[in-house]
């Protein structure tokens, strides 16, 4: 965001003649000068005047079908309120730009790659912040610290795909929704490129909190043995990660298919980052 500080002067000056003769020195009339200059009006505008407000389109996050758009107000000189709406469409994660150059990049067996390719995902989240900026320039300008809240609800699609001991293939779709809430910290710096376009890097910033949802699978499951659905519900379970021990996925699989629980830590990183933006 650029900041325009302005500065406006009012110089009065003012000169009453008196009449006098062709060829002489017209005299100054000072009781007249005095009484004007001290009831003439003064200019009296604010010494600084910058843009308030200012929205943003993040465009590092379009690599991911990710599409954010935030909106910030100036509260003090130096400290902003932030609002801000993300949303992504299902999306498979192997399809996005980043995806697939992170599966190029690094050494994943077939295994993994199948995975990968079967998980899509959609989400919506909103966040609010306070920024904290640098400098004596007053204005959304500068390297800022900013503390934010967020909440997020996610949804994930995997296509499961299980072979049991009795070598039935089963295939059906698995569908996971959580919310999550949590609070955190970014580092970042806002800088103008033209008089009314900023661009905003996050430089680095985390979050963390609370994350619950569901898990939830509707097939034919009865074909199988006791045996079989639990060692299907053990394979579910470990399709999540573990944190202190304690699995974030606990299902039951029964006849009539899966149902469980998603219990675990709201975590996230912000970095490497850029919005571009328009003050107003």
């Amino acid at each position: 965001m650029k900041f325009i500080l302005t500065l406006l002067l009012a110089g009065i000056t003012m000169s009453v003649f008196a009449q006098s003769a062709p060829g002489t020195i017209p005299a100054v009339d000072s009781t007249a000068l005095l009484q004007e200059t001290a009831t003439a009006p003064i200019a009296n505008k604010p010494l600084s005047s910058y843009p308030k407000n200012v929205v943003k389109m993040n465009v590092s996050s379009l690599v991911l079908n990710s599409y954010n758009f935030y909106y910030e107000r100036m509260l003090t000189r130096k400290i902003s309120i932030t609002g801000g709406f993300k949303t992504m469409p299902r999306t498979g994660l192997s399809s996005t730009t980043i995806g697939e150059k992170l599966v190029d990049q690094l050494d994943i067996d077939r295994d993994d790659q199948d995975d990968i390719d079967r998980l899509e995902a959609s989400s919506n989240a909103f966040t609010l912040g306070v920024r904290f900026y640098t400098g004596k320039r007053p204005g959304a300008k500068g390297f800022y610290a900013e503390l934010y809240g967020r909440y997020t609800n996610l949804k994930a699609y995997y296509a499961y795909d299980y072979t049991s001991s009795s070598d039935k293939n089963y295939k059906f779709p698995i569908e996971v929704s959580t919310n999550g809430f949590g609070g955190g910290l970014l580092l970042g710096g806002q800088f103008n490129i033209a008089k009314k376009v900023v661009v905003d890097l996050y430089i680095i910033g985390a979050h963390y909190g609370k994350l619950n949802g569901d898990a939830n699978a509707i097939t034919d499951l009865s074909s199988m043995t006791a045996q079989e659905r639990q060692d299907m519900q053990d394979d579910i379970n470990d399709l999540a990660p573990s944190f202190n021990d304690k699995k974030m996925l606990q299902v039951n699989v029964t006849e009539s298919g899966v149902r469980g629980n998603v219990d675990g830590p709201f975590l996230g990183v912000r970095a490497a980052g850029l919005s571009i933006g328009w003050t107003f």
